[in-house]
């Protein structure tokens, strides 16, 4: 299926054999016949010039005893064959439409390959939308409820969003039972929506190849939804449908849904190399393009049926599940500075789609952890970088008591893209590192007993000029360790559940009233969202406010800014020592202004104000701009 076609008739890109067109019953993987019948096709899809010398393919599952060849589940002997067609010159098809219905339910499958020279391969489905629970088996649904989903009606741009960052098997840990994570996690919606939350970023929900606890970051399957996510044992037809429920009760509650992707690399037992005699022939995989991550299978966007593959794959999720960005993990390894391939044809080509489709504010979000990302953003369709700076000061001043003079260009990082389109996303912590409540007290091993800490921290990325993405449990001082290198011991790689009785504990009960406060109002005043910020360049040499009251005295620890727009004004002050501080602030009106956080007012004489700023905690000034 072409781009053109895809635009213009707005058929779903599953069938599409990575660049060729297709008709619509050519379906890649395996997917219930599109007549409507009980019945499943399987399809395969090879691209021309590369020799996979397969001689046949036949398919084998737990759908066998149902088709009358005789033959017992997991029978290869009997199993029925595919057969090969030619893909309209760009490479070669192989399908099998079963004949018998089946009975509603789901079911696991395997290719048996046998090739040229007579050896014999089993191989998992590359295009499967479902994964089995062990041996690497693949999976589809007959029957199932099979819901649309809804869409977003309002979908923000993503300077208006706050993101909750959220890994389904952790968050929904302590009370799923035996129902689908996928499931569990809505019943927490309505929490997220009062916390203030307005989007989620769900970690990699795609496939990986085992059963055990994972991230998902080695993707297996691109098209599958992860089993141990999907798995509900009352419905075990249903699989995508709890996927797509949670889409959409998301979107009714006004929340985005932004999908972690992973389109440098794979596992190293990605299926698509079992289908090539010589693995190292395998187009998808057969050489690094731009930089390799260690102890996974590097993606070769250097043939253009990878690029088609991958591309594929994010429309699928954005037209079948209409999620409303996508968070691109390690794109530092598929991105070579002066060539268009990989990275930037991927997201024009992304951003080609959604505009012909009439979607705006489509997110895309890099996790380009180097010096040159925010020069990435402006020169491609990508809408935002993770920026690890306002991490690493606050992970600094934590562990050693000081606030650097970089806190605030950190803090002002959007500066360096082209605002308002671009905007960089800033945090505190994310699933990469420790939890900030555990980094409060862990040099005096108190661990989050000194959550309070955070909390100048907190103020600060919620009045930043950056989208702020809160990782789940911040909002009430979950504390975990993560070690920042494991030595390639994969003991970063663990469970993290969720412990929602923190929300109740002596921790928890004054911080999260605090960020539900704090997120309320960055929602309701679009200056905290604006790019303006003030002073707009504060240098390392820096080290003492300036004569105006604004800017970084790292002795003090005291941090003191503005923020604005045409109709609002914002001080905030922020005192990240255990000692209270004296400042005085220059301001732009006099008159009354609210403190947001404490209450109340202050009334400004002479544009100025003699504060006093309490340890560990700051002030939010507001006052509605006289235009003057």
């Amino acid at each position: 299926m072409t781009r053109e076609r895809l635009s213009n008739s707005g058929a779903e890109p599953t069938g599409v054999p990575h660049g060729a067109k297709s008709a619509e019953n050519e379906m890649l993987g395996a997917v219930q016949s599109a007549d409507g019948r009980p019945r499943v096709q399987f399809c395969l899809f090879f691209p021309k010039g590369f020799n996979t010398r397969i001689k046949s393919v036949r398919v084998a599952g737990t759908f066998q005893s149902q088709i009358g060849t005789g033959g017992r589940n997991w029978d290869y002997n009997s199993a029925p064959s595919l057969k090969k067609t030619d893909a309209q010159g760009r490479g070669e098809f192989w399908t099998l439409l079963l004949e018998q219905n089946l009975d509603a339910g789901f079911y696991k499958y395997k290719y048996q390959v046998t090739f040229d020279n007579d050896s014999v391969r089993e191989a998992a489905d590359p295009c499967a939308r479902y994964s089995g629970q062990e041996n690497q088996h693949s999976g589809f649904v007959i029957g199932g409820s099979r819901p649309g989903v809804t869409p977003l009606r309002d979908r923000k741009p993503l300077r208006d969003l706050a993101v909750y960052e959220m890994h389904v098997g952790d968050f929904t840990d302590e009370y799923r039972g035996v129902r689908a994570p996928l499931d569990a996690a809505c019943d927490k919606l309505e929490y997220l929506s009062g916390l203030g939350i307005n989007a989620i970023l769900v970690m990699p929900w795609t496939a990986w190849k085992h059963k055990d606890f994972d991230w998902g970051y080695s993707p297996f399957q691109f098209f599958a939804v992860e089993y141990a996510y999907a798995n509900d044992a009352n419905k075990p037809e249903e699989k995508i449908s709890w996927l797509k429920a949670f889409i959409s009760k998301c979107h009714e509650k006004g929340i985005h849904v932004i999908m972690d992707g992973v389109y440098n690399h794979c596992d190293t037992s990605f299926p698509y190399k079992d289908f090539y005699l010589n693995e190292s022939e395998c187009p998808y995989t057969a050489q690094s393009f731009g930089g390799t991550f260690s102890g996974l299978q590097d993606l070769d966007f250097n043939n253009q049926c990878t690029q088609d593959f991958i591309r594929d794959i994010c429309l699928y999720w954005v037209s079948e599940f209409k999620i409303d960005g996508i968070r691109f993990d390690n794109t530092v390894n598929y991105y070579v500075p002066g060539n268009t391939q990989g990275l930037p044809q991927l997201l024009q080509s992304i951003q080609e789609y959604v505009t012909a489709d009439g979607q705006r504010n489509f997110s895309m979000t890099l996790e380009h952890l180097d010096i040159n990302a925010a020069n990435l953003i402006n020169s491609t369709a990508a809408t935002s970088y993770w920026d690890n700076a306002l991490y690493q000061e606050c992970y600094s001043q934590l562990w050693f008591g000081i606030v650097s003079p970089s806190y605030l260009a950190a803090l002002n990082n959007s500066q360096y893209v082209n605002w308002p389109d671009k905007v960089a996303t800033l945090y505190l912590s994310n699933h990469d590192h420790s939890t900030v409540a555990w980094q409060a007290g862990a040099r005096s091993l108190d661990g989050a007993s000194k959550w309070y800490r955070t909390q100048p921290h907190m103020i600060a990325l919620l009045t930043s000029p950056g989208t702020p993405l809160i990782p789940a449990g911040q909002e009430f001082a979950e504390d975990y360790w993560v070690p920042e290198d494991d030595h390639k011991s994969g003991r970063r790689v663990r469970p993290r559940p969720l412990r929602w009785k923190g929300i109740d504990d002596p921790f928890g009960r004054q911080l999260l009233p605090l960020y539900q406060k704090l997120l309320k109002i960055r929602q309701a005043h679009p200056a905290l969202r604006s790019g303006n910020f003030h002073p707009p360049r504060w240098a390392n040499w820096q080290t003492q406010l300036d004569q105006d009251g604004f800017g970084v005295d790292s002795a003090r620890g005291v941090v003191i800014y503005h923020r604005w727009n045409a109709t609002e004004r914002f001080y905030v002050a922020l005192n990240f020592s255990d000692q209270e501080q004296r400042v005085t602030i220059q301001f732009a009106e006099n008159g009354s202004w609210d403190d947001l956080l404490r209450g109340g007012s202050v009334t400004i004489v002479n544009y100025r104000l003699e504060l006093v700023l309490e340890s560990n905690w700051g002030h939010v000034f507001y006052k509605q701009s006289s235009g003057s």
